[in-house]
């Protein structure tokens, strides 16, 4: 579905709460549906859908009795297509507890409908298939399944929840994995409180200030409707960061609380005030001055290493050595970073306020950054200090005017290079006399040089070698491969890659040294017919090229966000038999991007019997916007369609 037609079904209805009558919301009674939605076989606007939400609608509101409360109350309807559409019958609901204060899940009702030989069957959700589960420290969820769930019946789900977290709205998703007919949200608020309505998504952005315009009217509530209807499905595309961040969706801040006859509370706060906190943390800040047990550790460093940028690295490469990465990706150290190092391992948390406390006791300028990884979601930089935002810790060093940003988590990467995970926007820096963003960018390229010599005997044998040259992100994956699986398994694996080429057992340079490229060299080997051909078909690629246009959508809203800038060269030479001559070959050509945003030359030359075939690929920068994606989806069809080209050699008349 295209996005355009898509934002002018967006309808935001805001009222107030004496003038709703001109909104005019859907109504579906529960319990009861309809014979359309029985018989319904398809949804016409996304045919491959397995499930439809047919209706959605959400209601949240202040109660009044001895103390306020936040109640939440949902009507979920959903129509199953398909097999694949029977996850949606298992419904978890998330509820928050801490300490004495909690949410609780109450009045959960639910039916499944069947269309049975023309009549309709009713089953009844028991109250006896729900069941309680923690997932973490503070979150829980009731979950269950929805009875007799096949092809074609619809299910009819209610539930409300009652919380005692005043200051805290539930937001609201407009957009699920399956398509939605009609999306609907109430909002009663008090008017003691002033709330941001911050609108996430590409379906509805430019209405969403109006909202907020007329939240301040001087009555006992104000009263806000988001309606949007025929929502297509959110669906998983190359190269993104998570759906989350392109979901369409609500969020609400607190900005101010006005309670009568007293001064408004501001509620939102401020950068300047939550570092203050973090720095005196005794789960961040104060880790940071616990540095007696390191102290002879880093003396053998800053003996051996006299300059800044040595002491770094070196400091660096001593808590990668020291302490393994538990796979957690925290904001607040749960162990005290004694015991981490004792212990040698911790999470992303813990090990990077122990890497800061040490370059902090070497005398450099560094600093904790806070940042969410790529799974998490993007930072919205304009909106209040939210610490739930983020989930990772890095450390941030000054050296002269040079800043560069570590993460000891992982011992393949080289000092001031970031795993792809934290490539993600910008990270908040905590220090105390230097408060900004500091941008989360790649220092080196997905780069790989393929470079090849190969000779082609008259029955079509070839035979040569082959040398690979990978840097920045592709030598990180590329030294993770070999390691985790084994330079035999490793050598299976590309075999199987060029296709019916034979890959000898590779030759690896600088497996170990990360600072420089990995290098793998090989023999490489494709058997001929057997006997002398008259015409020799060649893919000079050899099973290295792009099979297939990764971008497929005509229209696209989602950013394509490749995270690293890519180079990529593969140059080939052949040579060719004695008596042979090339009869057709692939043109040369070069297709550039806007503003030199990407580039992709693929030349053939020929000298005497040598033929050079040369392919490069440039994507100059991480993220193409969806104005940029018709040109990035050319660019590839450009390199797909030359990948596949072949070279013809004939035999010379002359010799036959």
């Amino acid at each position: 579905m295209k996005a355009t037609s898509t934002l002018t079904s967006f309808i935001l209805f805001f009222a107030l709460i004496f003038g709703i009558s001109s909104v005019h919301a859907q109504e579906k009674k529960f319990g009861k549906v309809e014979e359309a939605e029985l018989k319904m076989d398809s949804y016409p606007n996304d045919t491959s859908a397995a499930a439809v939400i047919l209706f959605d609608h959400g209601e949240t509101r202040f109660t009044f009795n001895h103390e306020m409360k936040v109640v939440f109350d949902r009507h979920i309807r959903i129509k199953i297509l398909k097999k694949a559409g029977y996850d949606w019958a298992n419904v978890s609901i998330p509820f928050y507890i801490k300490n004495s204060d909690k949410e609780r899940v109450t009045a959960i009702k639910g039916y499944t409908f069947n269309l049975v030989n023309g009549v309709e069957q009713k089953d009844k959700l028991e109250s006896k298939s729900v069941f309680e589960e923690q997932n973490t420290e503070n979150w829980y969820a009731k979950k269950f399944t929805m009875p007799n769930v096949k092809e074609g019946s619809v299910l009819d789900l209610s539930y409300s929840i009652q919380s005692d977290f005043i200051y805290t709205l539930r937001e609201w998703e407009f957009q699920t994995s399956i398509p939605t007919i009609w999306s609907e949200y109430h909002v009663e608020i008090p008017e003691y409180f002033d709330y941001k309505f911050v609108m996430q998504g590409y379906l509805a952005v430019s209405d969403a200030s109006q909202g907020r315009e007329n939240a301040q009217a001087n009555m006992m509530n104000n009263t806000y409707y988001w309606i949007l209807k025929d929502v297509p499905a959110l669906k998983e595309e190359r190269y993104i960061t998570t759906l989350d961040d392109y979901q369409s969706k609500i969020e609400f801040e607190l900005e101010k609380v006005k309670w009568p006859g007293e001064i408004p509370k501001v509620m939102t706060g401020n950068w300047e005030e939550v570092t203050k906190d973090l720095l005196a943390a005794e789960e961040f800040g104060l880790q940071l001055n616990r540095n007696n047990f390191f102290k002879d550790d880093l003396a053998a460093v800053m003996a051996s290493n006299k300059e800044p940028k040595q002491q770094m690295e070196a400091i660096y490469e001593l808590v990668k050595k020291k302490v393994k990465w538990d796979g957690k990706h925290e904001v607040y150290a749960k162990n005290p970073i004694r015991k981490v190092y004792d212990a040698g391992t911790g999470s992303a948390a813990e090990i990077n306020l122990l890497l800061t406390s040490m370059l902090l006791e070497a005398g450099l300028d560094a600093a904790p950054v806070l940042l969410s990884t790529r799974t998490h979601g993007k930072i919205r930089t304009a909106m209040s200090p939210m610490l739930s935002k983020f989930n990772y810790v890095i450390a941030q060093v000054k050296i002269g005017e040079e800043e560069f940003l570590l993460d000891a988590t992982d011992p393949l990467l080289p000092a001031g290079m970031l795993p792809v995970r934290c490539l993600n926007g910008e990270g908040r820096l905590i220090k105390k006399n230097d408060q900004r963003w500091v941008a989360l960018k790649p220092v080196m390229p997905y780069s790989r040089l393929f470079n090849a010599n190969l000779t082609i005997n008259k029955d079509g044998e070839i035979v040569g070698t082959g040398y690979e040259s990978a840097g920045g992100y592709k030598a990180l994956a590329l030294r993770r491969s070999i390691l985790e699986e084994g330079e035999t398994k490793y050598s299976e694996r590309i075999a199987k890659e060029v296709g019916d080429f034979k890959v000898g057992k590779p030759k690896i340079e600088n497996l170990n040294s990360i600072g420089n490229s990995l290098n793998v060299s090989y023999d490489i080997k494709a058997s001929g017919s057997g006997q002398v051909n008259d015409i020799i078909y060649l893919n000079p690629m050899l099973g290295y090229g792009e099979k297939e246009n990764p971008f497929k959508l005509t229209e696209r809203t989602y950013p394509v966000d490749f995270a690293t800038p890519i180079d990529e060269t593969y140059i080939c030479r052949f040579v060719i038999p004695d008596g042979y001559e090339i009869e057709e070959a692939p043109k040369s050509v070069a297709v550039n991007l806007p503003e030199n945003n990407g580039r992709f030359i693929y030349m053939v030359q020929q000298e005497g019997n040598v033929v050079q075939v040369m392919s490069k690929v440039n994507i100059n920068k991480p993220v193409f916007y969806a104005p940029e994606y018709p040109y990035l989806k050319e660019l590839y069809n450009h390199i797909v369609a030359k990948h596949a080209e072949q070279i013809v050699i004939k035999r010379s008349t002359a010799l036959k």
